[in-house]
């Protein structure tokens, strides 16, 4: 039993405990009693959706360890939209959220996320994936989640304070949350998914995952490539990083949408920051908000926190609102300095899914040198934006002390379907780099390319979406490797 549940073969595990019953009873006459040990495969009552009853609902038990069977166990939250053409149905496909954090329930139930036509021929069914909403929620203390330390060495921020904070906060979500703090990994999801694949009585099962979703996706092509009728990733994680090339690689897609958008300013009118140097703009900006002198909706603006609100406007991308957001700031009156809040424990808890991260990826900093060192390849990678967001991610996962249960690796895929992956080639969170690389280790896998902008490409053209629901129809890869921008 522990070979195949480490294996990841749900199903295996039962074969071969009947194969050892059937050969135990010839020797022993305990047929009947080795039958009846069995675990039974789970199953989904599903039920009209609370919050919209076209929708259906149901919850799948699983276990908090996965290398533990047997032992305690959460629920995780499952959605379905069922085939509007049941003869013409294909199966079902599986359909794997992003963030570390956001939830697939809610993704289905705002509909519109796929194509008509894919929804005519598949059940489209998703999950709040472990620690996510409806699925057990990761939850930590307020007052540690609200004041997080100063992040910047070159402005004053110490790596051991990020250590101290990360160990506070680690032991506050561990009383909010209980051992599943353990066990976020996307490995353990891509088992939650097989234990679903099992109940929904499906052979294999098509998958689509997006942005973070892909790490349970590649984690599931590792462990159950015959469970695996097709798989598309779209905007793809590269798990064979180390923490160095992780954070580097970000800096440089963050700088690289965000000269897009300068150019786009600088060549469209609309821009109201246009004939403006967008760049000198943003680095006074930065700078202001490394003073404490720079408010967003009445609040502190720090510096990273500038940062990642840019580079969320990069996402769709909202060129047009990010200039508005800069000129904004750069209009504001001058302002004296906040002084941040130091972290304090409220106790009240609040949601904190995103930790997941840390669960999935090692980042060594050796000590404060190191981590200067760090900031300043950010610098080099970033010059205008100076930083990706996913250095706070990187520096709090740095110090966290649970181990990752899934640190990063080269994927070890022998065989199965072939696997499609889509990317921007303008990509401020999974860098179209990282897609290259992700084909390149896997076997069967091509690469469709977006020559557009933004995070997610299945809808961002008619191109893409018919490259997409063909491939999910009828598996077949896309006859081009790439998508004009429209």
């Amino acid at each position: 039993m522990w070979v195949a549940v480490l294996r990841g073969d749900y199903l295996g595990m039962h074969l071969r405990r009947n194969i050892f019953c059937v050969l135990s009873a010839a020797v022993m006459v305990a047929l009947s009693a080795c039958a009846s040990s069995a675990d039974p495969v789970p199953t989904l009552d599903w039920q009209p959706c609370r919050e919209n009853a076209e929708f259906d609902c149901a919850t799948i038990a699983v276990p908090v360890d996965w290398a533990r069977p047997r032992g305690a166990t959460i629920d995780v939250a499952v959605v379905r939209e069922q085939a509007g053409d049941v003869e013409r149905k294909v199966g079902t496909l599986v359909s794997l959220p992003g963030g570390p954090g956001s939830s697939g329930v809610d993704e289905i139930l705002r509909g519109g996320k796929f194509s008509p036509q894919l929804r005519e021929r598949f059940d489209i069914v998703s999950i709040d994936p472990r620690g996510v909403q409806r699925s057990h929620p990761v939850r930590c203390d307020s007052g540690l989640v609200a004041s997080q330390p100063n992040m910047v060495p070159d402005a004053g921020g110490r790596i051991e304070e990020v250590r101290s904070y990360a160990r506070d906060l680690a032991d506050s979500c561990r009383t909010y949350t209980g051992p599943l703090i353990d066990h976020l990994d996307a490995a353990s999801v891509a088992r939650d998914v097989d234990a679903l694949r099992a109940a929904l009585g499906e052979d294999q099962l098509t998958l689509y995952s997006r942005s973070y979703g892909t790490m349970p996706a590649q984690a599931y092509a590792e462990l159950f490539p015959k469970r695996l009728r097709a798989s598309l990733m779209d905007s793809v994680d590269d798990h064979s990083l180390d923490g160095r090339e992780f954070l580097a690689s970000e800096a440089r897609a963050g700088q690289d949408t965000f000269d897009e958008f300068a150019a786009w300013c600088a060549r469209e009118e609309q821009c109201v920051l246009h004939g403006a140097d967008v760049h000198q703009i943003y680095g006074e900006l930065f700078a202001k908000a490394g003073r404490d002198e720079l408010l967003f909706a009445d609040k502190p603006l720090g510096s990273l926190e500038l940062s990642q609100k840019v580079t969320q406007r990069l996402y769709a991308p909202e060129w047009s609102r990010l200039a508005t957001d800069l000129k904004t700031l750069i209009d504001q009156p001058a302002s004296s300095p906040v002084p941040p809040t130091l972290a304090q424990r409220s106790g009240e808890p609040t949601p904190m899914p995103q930790l997941a991260m840390c669960s999935d990826w090692r980042f060594d900093i050796e000590d404060q040198q190191d981590w200067l060192r760090l900031w300043h390849e950010q610098n080099t990678n970033a010059p205008t934006l100076r930083a990706h967001f996913a250095w706070g991610a990187g520096t709090l996962c740095s110090g966290w002390p649970i181990a990752p249960q899934n640190p990063q690796h080269h994927p070890d895929i022998r065989d199965g379907a072939p696997i499609l992956v889509m990317n921007s080639l303008h990509d401020p969170a999974t860098p179209h780099e990282w897609a290259t690389q992700v084909v390149a280790d896997t076997p069967r896998a091509a690469l469709l390319t977006y020559a557009g902008w933004g995070h997610g490409v299945y809808n961002r053209t008619r191109c893409t979406t018919t490259a997409a629901d063909e491939y999910f129809i009828t598996l077949t890869l896309p006859a081009e490797s790439s998508c004009a921008p429209s």
